[in-house]
C-alpha cells in the first residue's frame, strides 16, 4: 500500500479538528470531505476554521444548473448569478496559463456555493503592474463588496488595496504578498508557510534515502525572488542538522523548463552523484528529466517540489525507474477558495486573523496521477472535478 493510499484510508473516518461556527451562510455546505483535504493538503490535521469552512463548501456538489452557470461565469469577465446582493471579484495579476485558468474556476465554483453572491467579476492584468492597479481601481469604482487578488505586482498594488479597504471593500490577497500590514491595509493574507516547505523538503529526502552521504542540489526561480529565498533558507538550516547531507550548489532556472535543463546539465556534468533536487516547480523540472536523458544518466534521484503540474508525473511514469522518487506539496489553486471564504466569513461577522495559514504535508507521486486527456500544466491537487476540467479544456 502506498504512503498516500495509507493516509487516505486512515483519514476517511478522522474528525477534522478546528471546525467552529463561523458566519451564518446558507447554500452549498457539507461536512469537509477528508479525501478532498488529503488530495489538496496531504493532511487532515491542524486545519484551522477558515480552511475547514472552505472545504465544507468545496465538498458539497453544485447542482447541474450551477455547474452550467460555473462554465458560463468562467468564460466571461462579468457574470450575473440571478440571486443575492453581493458582488465578488477575482483580480488576477496574470491569468493566461492553465494554473490561473483553473484558479479562476476554483473561485467561481466557491462563489456559487454562496446564495448571497449576485455577481462574479474577473480581471487579468496580464503581468502588467499598471493594469493591475487600474483593474483594482475599476473594481473600487464599481462598488464591489469583495476583492480576492493574486498580486503579482506585489507592494506596487498596496496603495490601491488600502484605498479599497478604506472604501469598505474586503480585500484578501493569496499566495503572493502585498506588503503593508495584514489585518489593517487588507483583511488577511492566505498562504502556506514557505519555511515549513523548506524543512519538509529536507525531511522527506532524509526519510527516502538511507545512504551515508546525501548530495543535494537546490534550484530556484528568477534571480533574487522571495519565494525561493524563503524556503531555501529553511531547507539549508534543516540540512545543517543532518551530517549526512551536503549541498552541492544552487542555481536559478527562471521557472522555465529550459532554465532547469541548463541548470541540471551543469550539475550533472560536474558531479557523479546527485542524490536529491529541491525545487518549487514541477513543470519546470521536466527540463531536469531532459537533462538526465541528454547526459545519459539514470534518474536515480529524489525530487521535492512545491507544485504538482501533472506533465512531470507523466514523465515519471514513462521513465519507470523506482529510484526516481518525487515528493510534492500542491499547486495551490484552491487557495483562492480559502481567500474568498475568509472574506465571506468576515462579512458575516467572524473574526479573521491577519494570516490564514494553509497547512500541508508532502505527498509522493504514484501511478494514475497522469491524465493525458488534460493539459500537462494541470495541477493534480485542484478541487475542480475531472468532468468540469474536461468541459473547460475540451478541444
Amino acid at each position: 500500500m502506498s504512503h498516500l493510499h495509507w493516509m487516505r484510508k486512515t483519514a476517511v473516518s478522522a474528525v477534522v479538528a478546528g471546525a467552529v461556527a463561523l458566519g451564518a451562510h446558507s447554500g452549498a455546505r457539507a461536512e469537509a470531505n477528508p479525501e478532498l483535504m488529503l488530495k489538496a493538503l496531504g493532511t487532515t490535521e491542524g486545519i484551522g476554521p477558515i480552511v475547514t469552512a472552505t472545504f465544507e463548501r468545496a465538498s458539497a456538489a453544485l447542482s447541474e444548473e450551477d455547474r452550467a452557470l460555473a462554465l458560463k461565469c468562467w468564460s466571461e469577465q462579468v457574470c450575473e448569478t440571478g440571486r443575492g446582493d453581493l458582488t465578488v471579484a477575482l483580480a488576477d495579476g496574470f491569468g493566461e496559463n492553465v494554473w490561473r485558468r483553473v484558479t479562476h474556476m476554483e473561485f467561481v465554483m466557491q462563489a456559487l456555493s454562496y446564495p448571497e453572491v449576485s455577481k462574479i467579476i474577473y480581471t487579468s492584468a496580464r503581468g502588467d503592474a499598471s493594469k493591475a492597479i487600474s483593474d483594482m481601481r475599476s473594481l473600487i469604482a464599481q462598488g464591489v463588496d469583495i476583492i480576492v487578488t493574486f498580486p503579482d505586482a506585489g507592494p506596487a498594488l498596496l496603495p490601491t488595496a488600502q484605498e479599497a479597504t478604506e472604501s469598505g471593500i474586503t480585500v484578501v490577497p493569496y499566495i503572493a504578498g502585498l506588503g503593508g500590514t495584514a489585518g489593517e491595509d487588507y483583511l488577511t493574507f492566505v498562504a502556506e508557510d514557505l519555511c515549513e516547505l523548506g524543512r519538509q523538503f529536507v525531511q522527506f529526502v532524509a526519510g527516502a534515502n538511507s545512504e551515508e552521504s546525501i548530495e543535494i542540489v537546490e534550484l530556484g526561480g528568477t534571480p533574487g525572488n522571495q519565494l525561493s529565498a524563503a524556503w531555501q533558507a529553511c531547507s539549508e538550516a534543516e540540512m545543517e542538522g543532518n551530517a549526512a547531507m551536503t549541498l552541492l550548489g544552487k542555481a536559478d532556472t527562471n521557472w522555465t523548463q529550459q532554465g532547469t535543463f541548463e541548470a541540471m546539465s551543469g550539475f550533472l556534468s560536474q558531479h557523479p552523484d546527485v542524490d536529491a533536487v529541491l525545487y518549487e516547480y514541477a513543470d519546470g523540472f521536466r527540463g531536469g528529466v531532459r537533462a538526465y536523458a541528454a547526459a545519459d544518466r539514470a534518474m536515480d534521484v529524489i525530487v521535492t517540489l512545491r507544485t504538482d503540474e501533472q506533465g512531470l508525473f507523466c514523465d515519471w511514469e514513462e521513465v519507470g525507474n523506482p529510484n526516481f522518487r518525487i515528493f510534492f506539496s500542491s499547486g495551490g489553486t484552491f487557495q483562492v477558495r480559502i481567500a474568498l471564504t475568509a472574506a465571506m466569513e468576515a462579512r458575516g461577522g467572524a473574526e479573521i486573523g491577519a494570516h490564514v495559514d494553509v497547512p500541508f504535508k508532502m505527498k509522493e507521486v504514484e501511478q494514475g496521477m497522469c491524465d493525458k486527456a488534460l493539459p500537462d500544466q494541470m495541477p493534480v491537487s485542484t478541487l475542480v472535478d475531472t468532468d468540469m476540467l474536461n468541459a473547460m479544456f475540451k478541444e
